[in-house]
């Protein structure tokens, strides 16, 4: 697994919209061809005028996502199944989806959006939890793609309304306090039924 990550990029390339670049992935092909293009939906601000696309090696934090999202997913999935790592498969670019977002978008702060402070039983977190994020406008659905002592930087999976008629969009990544990281329960579309009070 690891000579793989080694033959991994990223590709950044101009996008059909002026100021705006795309990102794909290159995997490595059989010897003497070239790399197959897999593209993913991150956008970003282009710095520059691009000539030509710009290819960026993985690098260990990109490898370190990728293994903890899937350890996660074989974690939950029954043990006697095997996961088939073919990048035409839903899951897996649901993944490098995922290290791409992390690696490439700028997390939004939230010190401003944090929700009332809620009084339940809460889990160690780790990489890959689903959560729902305790905000003043809401519960929205995220992924935890990264950890410190003090925030967790997160993957919205529902739009998060601001209350003013503004919204953050899905797939924004957004850096939260881990007192607003609450269990997935609390979602939106869950309302937090299967949440313990006290």
């Amino acid at each position: 697994m690891s000579q793989l990550f080694n033959t991994l990029y990223w590709r950044i390339n101009d996008s059909d919209q002026v100021g705006i670049d795309v990102v794909s992935l290159l995997m490595p092909n059989v010897e003497g061809q070239s790399p197959i293009e897999y593209p993913t939906d991150v956008r970003i601000c282009a710095r520059h005028v691009r000539t030509a696309p710009q290819d960026i090696r993985w690098s260990d934090d990109d490898n370190e996502l990728f293994m903890s999202l899937l350890d996660r997913l074989l974690d939950d999935e029954d043990e006697d199944t095997e996961l088939d790592l073919d990048i035409n498969d839903d899951v897996v670019q649901g993944i490098v989806q995922l290290v791409a977002l992390r690696r490439f978008k700028a997390p939004l702060p939230t010190d401003e959006l944090g929700g009332d402070t809620i009084i339940t039983e809460r889990e160690e977190l780790d990489i890959g939890d689903l959560v729902a994020l305790n905000t003043a406008t809401g519960y929205p659905l995220a992924i935890i793609v990264g950890l410190d002592s003090i925030d967790a930087t997160c993957v919205l999976l529902d739009t998060l309304p601001l209350g003013n008629g503004d919204a953050i969009a899905d797939h924004t990544v957004l850096v939260i306090n881990r007192l607003n990281v609450l269990p997935a329960a609390f979602a939106s579309e869950d309302r937090g039924e299967g949440a313990v009070f006290h």
